[in-house]
């Protein structure tokens, strides 16, 4: 149920379309109003395809998008285990039927590499005769399968912004098609960041026709890309403060880490948005509250010292109610929100040495893959920084560096990265840990990295005299 606060607040809001939204002229006088957010100091990362189209195959964003994909199998295999559609279907198929095809492989679950592979194959010859509306729902539906073709998208962007950039095209994009193609390629994290950039002012034109949940979402797309789209930024700024009582809990939490991702803060959005997580805080699951957090602690760190927040209410409430959640979480998971924790300067001793530490401790096995050096080393430097120190943290500690022995560097099927690295040394150093085997670890790994990817000289160790 709704407070009688909210209740009185949904009655004073101006009135809305049955989409949810203000009016068109509202949604006008909001877009042409000065922009009151500000940029933060910080960028995310990405891929654009217009840069990354000479990169060498296979290309970053299928790499990158594989690690979290549906495994390969076999050409009769499927998650669904129903078979595959046929060959001649589709390569006869035109965009349309090719279109249905995709969608029709995604309700029955075949996600096999090889029926996506045949799908991706048709759609690179037809991409020259696609619609919008074509190009839209094949991205899509390619995204939503993980199964990430570079040519294929790039294929897909060049076309879609034929058709913008044709005499009246941008009448061709309705809200359907604009909510798919942001998501897909957001998604996807494969893009055309012109495309991307143009498709900015439609979406504010046709603003009145998203649902808030709808824009949400889009603004989560964008912040997945490295597009210049403050202007996006400032917009769902100003229409959603007055419309987050329309977002369900996960919608809220993935807000605010867009904002964060973007490295863009509205004063009066996360007024509005600390409010509303504080009235419903209740609804979070441990997961939605991770991810507001960590939005919440990329703002932080970002703002200048003069504009600093106080949130202080809000991230009790929530870090309260994460703490009787936290048997939902993954270990990565967790190390997520113990960092969020730890930028926000929140400390409460229950949480963390009665809660949290053992939470981890138990699932420390479950680190594996290419990010386990990586996820070790942050909970090796958010327990380095903890004010006061108990049995089950400095155990936990001790494990973590144990496993981080164990796991060698770089880890196997991961990539180097000094940052983690830099990490460690300041974990071992905080803690007084005189760790000689994970010295000589990160020593070896810095030496052959040269820091720059070139042989250099091996650090000298703490004891060690030098050469």
């Amino acid at each position: 149920g709704r407070s009688a606060a909210l209740a009185t607040a949904r009655r004073s809001h101006p009135p809305r379309t049955m989409s949810g939204v203000r009016p068109p002229s509202a949604m006008q006088a909001l877009w042409r109003a000065p922009c009151r957010c500000r940029r933060l100091p910080f960028q995310s990362g990405g891929l654009c395809l217009a840069e990354g189209a000479a990169l060498p195959k296979p290309c970053v964003a299928a790499r990158a998008f594989a690690s979290t994909a549906v495994p390969a199998s076999s050409s009769s295999s499927s998650v669904g285990g129903g078979g595959m559609i046929g060959t001649a279907e589709v390569a006869s198929a035109d965009a349309a039927a090719l279109g249905k095809l995709a969608q029709k492989a995604l309700a029955e679950g075949l996600l096999g590499e090889e029926q996506w592979q045949r799908f991706a194959a048709r759609a690179s010859q037809l991409t020259s005769e696609m619609s919008v509306q074509e190009a839209a729902k094949l991205a899509a539906a390619f995204s939503t399968a993980r199964s990430v073709d570079f040519d294929l998208f790039a294929r897909l962007s060049a076309r879609t912004l034929e058709h913008l950039q044709a005499e009246g095209g941008s009448s061709e994009f309705r809200a359907l098609e604009l909510r798919r193609l942001t998501l897909a390629f957001g998604r996807a994290r494969a893009f055309d960041s012109e495309l991307m950039e143009a498709l900015v002012p439609i979406i504010a034109e046709r603003a009145a026709d998203f649902r808030p949940r709808d824009l949400a979402r889009i603004t989560d797309a964008y912040a997945r890309m490295p597009v210049a789209s403050a202007d996006l930024f400032a917009f769902v700024a100003d229409v959603l403060t007055d419309y987050l009582y329309d977002l369900e809990p996960p919608e809220l939490a993935r807000l605010s880490r867009a904002f964060g991702q973007a490295a863009v803060y509205s004063e009066e959005l996360f007024d509005a948005l600390c409010v509303e997580v504080k009235q419903r805080i209740r609804s979070f699951g441990a997961l939605d509250c991770v991810v507001f957090l960590e939005g919440l602690a990329r703002v932080h760190e970002g703002l200048p010292e003069e504009m600093k927040r106080d949130d202080s209410a809000t991230v009790n409430e929530v870090a309260e109610r994460l703490g009787g959640a936290l048997g939902s979480l993954s270990a990565s998971e967790l190390i997520r929100s113990f960092r969020a924790l730890v930028q926000l300067d929140h400390y409460d001793r229950r949480l963390v040495h009665r809660k949290l530490c053992p939470a981890l401790a138990l699932r420390l096995g479950q680190l594996q893959g290419p990010s386990a050096f990586s996820d070790l080393a942050e909970l090796l430097h958010c327990l380095s920084l903890l004010p006061a120190q108990s049995h089950k943290s400095v155990e936990l500690a001790m494990t973590t560096a144990s496993a981080l022995r164990e796991l060698g560097y770089p880890p196997p099927g991961g990539r180097h990265e000094l940052r983690a690295l830099g990490l460690v040394a300041k974990a071992l150093a905080q803690l007084g840990q005189e760790d000689e085997e994970l010295f000589l670890l990160l020593a070896s790994a810095v030496h052959g990295r040269g820091g720059d990817g070139r042989p250099g000289a091996p650090p000298s160790l703490p004891g060690t005299p030098r050469a």
